[in-house]
């Protein structure tokens, strides 16, 4: 229980460190509040962002300052996962026109759902693989699924209950 209080005492001190040099909170009541709700209700993905941006910062990802000015969210400048831009509690890698909106909606995803977002997520991909509920409703003439990689990339990812919304928000799922 020590050593997970260090860990992520350390994880919030890295974030704390980026938050400031980046300027990532817009000044005023707005800035507070999404800083208030980030290290507590949200306290458990912002730990986990700050792993994911250690993480890309030590494979020679570099954090994109003007993005993450004032924005609520640390913006690395390449993506994580090839192809796929990503975001952990308020850290996106990849940021590109396009996508940003989408991936704002998971950062507002997880300050809303807070300690329970990550759990939620793991458990929709889960019951998503092995029970595959979304091929009642899905376009198999847009996206056909011919193979393992497609039943994932258009399949099982895409119709998770938190990339719905986000595609809501941002438009269809591009495609892969």
């Amino acid at each position: 229980m020590v050593v997970g209080c260090v860990i992520g005492g350390l994880l919030g001190a890295f974030h704390g460190v980026w938050a400031w040099r980046t300027r990532l909170y817009p000044r005023g009541g707005r800035g507070v509040a999404l800083a208030v709700v980030d290290a507590t209700w949200s306290l458990p993905n912002t730990v986990a962002g700050a792993a994911f941006l250690a993480y890309a910062l030590a494979r020679g990802n570099r954090v994109d300052v003007a993005f993450s000015r004032h924005r609520g969210t640390i913006g690395l400048r390449d993506g994580v996962i090839k192809g796929f831009a990503t975001t952990v509690g308020p850290v996106q890698a990849g940021t590109a026109m396009g996508v940003d909106d989408h991936e704002a909606v998971h950062v507002l995803q997880a300050r809303l759902f807070g300690p329970l977002y990550l759990p939620l997520v793991l458990v929709n991909w889960v019951v998503a693989t092995v029970l595959p509920y979304w091929l009642l409703y899905h376009d198999r003439s847009a996206s056909p699924i011919t193979d393992p990689r497609t039943y994932f990339r258009h399949g099982v990812y895409p119709h998770c209950w938190h990339e719905e919304w986000a595609y809501r928000r941002q438009g269809t799922p591009p495609p892969t």
